[in-house]
């Protein structure tokens, strides 16, 4: 076992790739990432190739692609061929739920407090599919579920991680209720994958969409989504394209191969291998200081806000029971007052819904959260 100085001596390690701390006190990982020196060395030697030379070789490319694609997979104790790079959360739910196999008068259960990407994407995508939105927050998924499913209800579509409060619903029990009854489980994982120690190998979930630029430190603009290969024979083949094909090699293009039969078939155009790699880097990270190990931290730091904010007499909205998530947040009568002067001494959170956000990651400091709490003890109403 580890004593207490050693993995302080780990976080201090890592907490040097992360020049954003030289600055300020970022705890609003829940928004987003700030990038590492590592991530952006993986950038820049992307960028010097396509300045010295426009592209990648062909053999190199694909091989950084399978590298890459391998560490996502690992992230999530995945298998690399039930990864699709992404550019967004919204654009995995997008090719989830456009390729379920739904039938006439099929209903699709959404959870009513869910981010507007889940939203917007149910409502504008899927017509002639009934939809039901239901309260998630504050109850029993399952005995939720038991009310409200039907023998037409196709997929549940929900947040892992509510991105307000922090509430997380715990996925296991749901997901093999779910599974019983052949009904699919898509998850926006954008405010847990990162944060939260997830292994698609014990929760039996269908589709998981996530954005790389929160908890995973972006760059904006990637992101993933996993398919559990037991759906690939049974999914719709939309939203593919040209490089959704194994092609042997780029010289002859009279052939027309078939598509990957995984979740490689989504992938329809050129991926961005730049924040690809930023990406990537910033998941070695993770993986690097050990995905168990970042959970414990953000944990351990979230209840050292918890209890600060109660001594401080601060209404805390995020529960304390049930499974824990990287957010806690709070609400106060005076949050846009206390938000701007928490900015002003360089202390970055986030205002939303009248509400004060924070959501440290596993380089901050138990100092940096006692200054936090001694500036919020000037303004505790």
């Amino acid at each position: 076992m580890k004593s207490s100085q050693q993995f302080t001596d780990k976080v201090n390690n890592f907490r040097k790739y992360f020049p954003v701390t030289k600055g300020c006190i970022y705890l609003n990982h829940a928004s987003t990432g700030p990038m590492s020196t590592r991530a952006r060395k993986a950038i820049e030697e992307c960028l010097n190739i396509y300045q010295r030379q426009a592209e990648f070789d062909v053999g190199t490319y694909f091989e950084k692609i399978k590298k890459c694609r391998r560490i996502y997979a690992k992230l999530i104790n995945a298998e690399p061929e039930e990864i699709t790079f992404t550019h967004n959360t919204s654009e995995g739910l997008y090719i989830s739920l456009i390729n379920i196999p739904f039938k006439e008068d099929d209903t699709i259960i959404v959870m009513s407090e869910t981010f507007p990407a889940v939203r917007y994407v149910v409502k504008y995508n899927l017509p002639g599919i009934n939809k039901k939105y239901v309260s998630f927050c504050s109850r029993n998924p399952v005995e939720v579920l038991k009310k409200v499913v039907t023998r037409k209800t196709r997929a549940v579509v929900l947040d892992h991680t509510q991105f307000l409060t922090g509430e997380m619903i715990d996925l296991e029990e749901m997901s093999e209720f779910l599974k019983e009854r052949e009904i699919y489980l898509v998850v926006d994982g954008i405010q847990s994958i990162g944060a939260i120690k997830f292994d698609v190998k014990k929760i039996s979930i269908d589709f998981l969409a996530t954005g790389g630029g929160k908890w995973l430190f972006g760059p904006g603009g990637t992101g993933f989504l996993y398919i559990n290969s037991k759906n690939f024979k049974k999914l719709k083949k939309l939203h593919t394209g040209w490089l959704g094909v194994d092609w042997k090699n780029f010289e002859n293009f009279e052939t027309s191969p078939p598509l990957f039969d995984d979740a490689r078939m989504f992938e329809q155009g050129t991926r961005n291998i730049i924040g690809i790699s930023g990406l990537t880097e910033h998941i070695k990270i993770l993986i690097e200081f050990g995905l168990k190990d970042v959970e414990k931290r953000i944990l351990k730091l979230k209840d050292l806000l918890r209890k600060g904010f109660e001594e401080l007499g601060f209404k805390v909205i995020t529960p304390a029971n049930g499974p824990q998530s990287g957010i806690i947040t709070i609400k106060p009568e005076n949050a846009r007052e206390i938000y701007e002067r928490l900015k002003q001494n360089n202390i970055v959170i986030s205002l939303r819904n009248n509400c004060l956000r924070f959501s440290p990651h596993f380089y901050n400091t138990e100092e940096e959260i006692n200054q936090v709490l001694d500036l919020l003890g000037k303004y505790a109403v």
